[in-house]
């Protein structure tokens, strides 16, 4: 099983690879590509495979380069998005990417689901996950800013934390998810199933 791995420089990217490793009940090789390597971007977005975008610093728009991978080849291939990914993914969708209520860093918080679909299969109705993020996705009604490519209405609000912001997000009908949270981190409940589901997604 192959899939691409764009990684923004965070110092969680290897967690990340090893929970992806550890997670595979088969073997997984992973094209760990950087999100200023052009080339590479580029390669991928001709021939795409399953891909999973990194934690990072700052916001969606400091890095174009995966956004325009992103609006390419989330209609081709299965896409995971986490922390960063998941605002990468809500900005494209034409939702708002905006601070937090509060940044959090490292803090273990309630995650609840609100919605069931492939990509919540196996989750508790609640459970817990490190967070380590200061901007939120908020899902708007309408947006007049959505790319041609993208509109609301397939983007689902799977799971929400006790304030109510959200925490995953997938498409309705195609194998593309995201999470806010950090699955990978040592202070999250048995959330391997996360990377399960993804991977499951995932033709050989």
């Amino acid at each position: 099983m192959k899939i691409a791995f764009i990684d923004h420089y965070d110092s969680f990217s290897y967690n990340v690879l090893d929970w992806l490793q550890r997670s595979a009940k088969i073997s997984l090789e992973i094209r760990h590509i950087t999100c200023d390597n052009e080339l590479a971007l580029a390669r991928l977005k001709s021939n795409p495979i399953p891909t999973v975008i990194s934690p990072g610093p700052g916001s969606p728009t400091d890095y174009p380069l995966t956004l325009e991978l992103l609006n390419s080849i989330y209609t081709k291939v299965p896409v995971l998005g986490i922390c960063l990914g998941h605002q990468m993914l809500g900005h494209l969708a034409g939702h708002t990417v905006s601070k937090a209520q509060e940044p959090w860093h490292g803090t273990i918080e309630e995650i609840h689901v609100h919605h069931n679909n492939w990509f919540t299969a196996g989750l508790p109705a609640s459970f817990r996950a490190t967070v380590y993020h200061s901007l939120i996705v908020t899902m708007n009604a309408t947006s007049s800013d959505a790319p041609k490519a993208l509109n609301l209405d397939p983007w689902l609000a799977l799971a929400f934390d006790t304030k109510k912001q959200l925490m995953m997000l997938s498409h309705r009908e195609l194998p593309v998810a995201s999470v806010q949270f950090h699955p990978e981190s040592f202070g999250s409940q048995s959330l391997e199933v996360l990377a399960q589901n993804f991977l499951g997604t995932v033709k050989l």
